[in-house]
């Protein structure tokens, strides 16, 4: 049986029955359908790859914002120059969730016998902002800061540089041991 043989039967078979058409037409176009559907990605996965590109952007905004406002303070010190500030950050911004907690305590007993029962419950807090579903978020705690590099026209000088680390310490809470400030080339 060749092919021009086969398609010749199958079209006799459609012409003939209506019905038959309609539904094999039907399905072909589901079939269609659902192999289109594999090539689109579906609104969650876009809103999963937005957000953890929204926190890598946040975590380098933070780190640039501080980089800038240290580069103002570490300029505006006597002897300091033309200064240039890094920033590194040790980990992403934490998020904390809301819960709601349950917890049962029951105590039962005699003089021989003491039983305790305990039983501790937690839910996260879900909210619906944009069609999307996601935990509420009660506190931002913003990323640890592993270490600052400061390049400055002034940083060959041991004042300068002991004046340089108080200020950067002081601002940020890190240790002296965190900072690293040397002279920039001319």
């Amino acid at each position: 049986m060749d092919i021009k043989h086969f398609f010749e039967k199958l079209k006799s078979v459609f012409t003939s029955d209506k019905k038959l058409a309609v539904l094999c037409a039907v399905g072909v176009l589901g079939v269609v359908l659902l192999i289109i559907s594999e090539f689109i990605p579906s609104g969650e996965k876009k809103a999963e790859k937005k957000e953890s590109v929204t926190a890598a952007q946040s975590q380098e905004t933070y780190a640039e914002d501080i980089e800038k406002r240290l580069t103002e303070i570490v300029s505006s010190i006597d002897g300091a120059g033309k200064t240039r500030v890094m920033v590194t950050l040790e980990s992403g911004a934490e998020q904390v969730y809301a819960k709601n907690e349950k917890i049962k305590s029951d105590t039962s007993g005699g003089t021989a016998l003491e039983k305790e029962n305990f039983s501790d419950e937690k839910e996260y807090v879900l909210i619906e902002t944009d069609g999307n579903e996601g935990g509420m978020i009660i506190k931002l705690i913003q990323p640890k800061i592993r270490g600052v590099a400061v390049v400055c026209e002034g940083g060959g000088s041991d004042a300068v540089r002991q004046e340089i680390t108080q200020a950067i310490t002081a601002v940020l809470d890190i240790s002296a041991s965190r900072v690293y400030i040397t002279k920039m080339s001319a």
